[in-house]
């Protein structure tokens, strides 16, 4: 192979490299959002870029697996917390769960990460908020998604 056609392949090669390892960031926006209990459907929604669950709901957002391999999920969260407890989560892609009742370890925003073994194909990831409660004028405890990123390990 001539040296202009080696680099060519290498530059090619090198960004299709690149493009693999690009996180894949999934919009909120795009969740379709499921409360847990019906006629709490305001108690899970999308805004200011984030999404807020006031009582117990799912999210659930298409996935595209680029290849097979071990990713890590990034999700973004903060929580409002009450009766000395966070906020906890079940992570899961497809029908695997990833972490069942993830407690955050703070309020403030903060990256959480999770590895998981994926199969190239399409998909979908699901966040599913468990363990509300609610008193009126005592305590509320909340959980707030500001993003969500897949990316390759």
């Amino acid at each position: 192979m001539s040296p202009c056609r080696l680099s060519v392949a290498l530059v090619l090669a090198a960004a299709l490299a690149a493009s693999a390892a690009d996180p894949i960031k999934l919009d909120l926006a795009d969740f379709k959002l499921a409360p847990a209990k019906k006629g709490t459907d305001d108690l899970v929604k999308y805004e200011n870029d984030s999404i807020s669950f006031y009582a117990n709901g799912t999210a659930t957002a298409k996935l595209t697996v680029p290849a097979d391999g071990d990713y890590v999920i990034v999700v973004d969260a903060s929580c409002a917390a009450a009766l000395k407890e966070n906020a906890k989560f079940t992570l899961k892609v497809g029908d695997t769960v990833v972490k069942e009742k993830f407690e955050l370890t703070t309020e403030n925003q903060k990256e959480y990460k999770f590895d998981a073994k994926l199969t190239k194909g399409e998909t979908t990831l699901s966040i599913a908020y468990v363990n509300d409660v609610y008193k009126e004028n005592e305590y509320d405890r909340n959980l707030f998604l500001h993003g969500v990123r897949v990316e390759r390990k």
